[in-house]
């Protein structure tokens, strides 16, 4: 049984595979629609907002530096 706050080893590594294969298919969804010069569509402060896909790709590439 696990405290109040804590999370178990096993979930941790869960929640990490599922974190892993959220930035992956982000990153493929990203690479696919920058190809195509495509706008990802997103909200913001209860707006809708249009990013080009190359954009988001600099800073996806820029973190992996």
């Amino acid at each position: 049984m696990s405290t109040k706050g804590t999370i178990s080893k096993e979930n941790q590594e869960l929640s990490d595979k599922i974190m892993l294969g959220f930035r992956m298919a982000y990153e493929k969804l990203v690479r696919e629609s920058a190809l195509h010069g495509e706008s990802l569509v997103f909200g913001q402060n209860g707006k809708t907002v249009y990013i080009p896909a190359t954009e988001l790709l600099k800073d996806i590439e820029n973190k992996k530096k």
